[in-house]
């Protein structure tokens, strides 16, 4: 009996132990698959290089418009908003009061000039007696006298003409440019005040070519006086100087707006080391008759600095960095899909379409991971995908057209609003 019983135990104690084992046996694991990535090879093109500022644009004229006159305002003869051309009647001003000095004043001198006449006449009389001694001396001094009081009157007369004559003149005033006027800030049946600076009665700017105004350092000046030099012998049988411009307004693509750099300042800011340049831009008005520009608009132009030359090109958001060494992650194909770390050197420009050169480091074959770069790390395979180098529109909100801007131009903006603020055109 004791027997039996000690074999029920040691068959129950086997029983849990092999359940025991078979609790404490880890489950089969099956390997993780592969990374999916997207991989692209290089670009190989034609590139430019590009000094990029930002700007302001402005009228190459630009009036203030005031009446020379006192009196009430008769007639506003324009549109607000509307293209004038020069002397084109604006406003018209009461001009009763100086047609009557006029009046008066040419009764002045027909009254001077009856004195005048009557005064020779004396002194035609006088004149032969005073010799005989019928006449005294003091008598034809005084006939002298009338006539030069006489001559006086009739020079004070003429001033007084001319001056209602042009004052009448002033009571009608014209545009003094061609462009676009802006609202009539006094109508009609104001009394306006000569000179006043309280009386503005509306202001004009030209439209066409319009200036873009931007600040460029040392170095870059004279890298362009030096472009101008090369083109002016390239180009001398022609004579032309004018370095090619390119601007972008905020809401273009690219740079589709072509133009010149008309305009060097005459010194260097020694407190910025910057001299302010100007770009003249062409302003035709489109098939809607209205006109791209006006001034006062923020601008972005660039300078080529360079012949286009070919270059190895990557998108800019495959590479990537440690600390001050710039790298890509490549697929080597050759060993089952390996990642790999490749180090090179690059530009500091970015293309318009979010590529930038590879100046070292790449052959030009390689398989570049230009997606996915997140999940993949060197010594790791992967599942490429292959794809032609990723693009970007050539957008007006480039962030990163220009990383290593020599000019600083971040703070042009207010630079050149402070500017016209202190001292703009009148």
């Amino acid at each position: 009996m004791c027997a039996k019983n000690l074999c029920i135990r040691c068959v129950l104690f086997l029983a849990m132990a092999a359940g025991m084992a078979a609790c404490n046996r880890a489950p089969a694991v099956s390997p993780p698959s592969p990374v999916e990535v997207v991989v692209s090879q290089p670009v190989k093109e034609h590139i430019e290089d590009w000094d990029t500022y930002t700007g302001l644009v402005d009228a190459r004229e630009s009036v203030e418009v005031r009446s020379r006159v006192r009196g009430q305002i008769m007639k506003v003869l324009f549109t607000d908003g509307d293209e004038v051309k020069k002397d084109k009647l604006l406003f018209v001003i009461d001009d009763s009061p100086f047609r009557a000095d006029l009046k008066q004043a040419q009764g002045q001198l027909e009254t001077w000039q009856a004195k005048l006449k009557a005064a020779e006449e004396k002194i035609a009389i006088y004149k032969p007696l005073a010799d005989k001694g019928t006449v005294s001396k003091e008598e034809l001094v005084q006939a002298y006298g009338a006539k030069g009081e006489a001559l006086g009157g009739i020079e004070t007369a003429k001033g007084k003409i001319l001056d209602a004559n042009t004052n009448i003149k002033y009571c009608n005033i014209v545009a003094p440019i061609t462009g676009k006027i802006s609202e009539a800030l006094l109508t009609q049946g104001n009394i306006v005040n000569s000179g006043s600076k309280e009386n503005l009665l509306t202001t004009i700017v030209s439209v066409d070519p319009l200036y873009v105004y931007f600040y460029v350092n040392e170095r870059a000046l004279q890298t362009y006086q030096e472009l101008r030099r090369r083109q002016f012998e390239k180009e001398k049988k022609k004579g032309k100087m004018d370095l090619p411009v390119e601007m972008a307004l905020t809401n273009d693509s690219g740079f589709p707006r072509k133009g010149v750099l008309d305009f060097i300042d005459n010194k260097v800011d020694p407190a910025t080391s910057s001299v302010k340049v100007r770009a003249r831009f062409e302003n035709p008005k489109g098939a809607d008759g209205l006109r791209a520009m006006m001034p006062g608009l923020f601008a972005r132009v660039r300078i080529a600095v360079a012949d286009p030359y070919p270059a190895t090109l990557v998108a800019d958001r495959a590479i990537l960095s440690d600390q001050s060494l710039k790298y890509v992650l490549v697929v080597n194909k050759a060993k089952d899909n390996v990642v790999e770390r490749v180090d090179i050197t690059v530009s500091n420009r970015v293309q318009d379409n979010g590529l930038r050169q590879v100046e070292a480091g790449l052959k030009g074959d390689e398989w570049v991971i230009v997606e996915g770069v997140n999940r993949a790390r060197p010594g790791v395979t992967v599942n490429p995908k292959e794809a032609k180098m990723p693009r970007r529109a050539e957008a007006g909100n480039q962030k990163s057209e220009d990383r290593s801007q020599k000019s600083g131009s971040g703070g042009q903006k207010s630079k050149l609003k402070s500017q016209k603020s202190n001292g703009g055109k009148k």
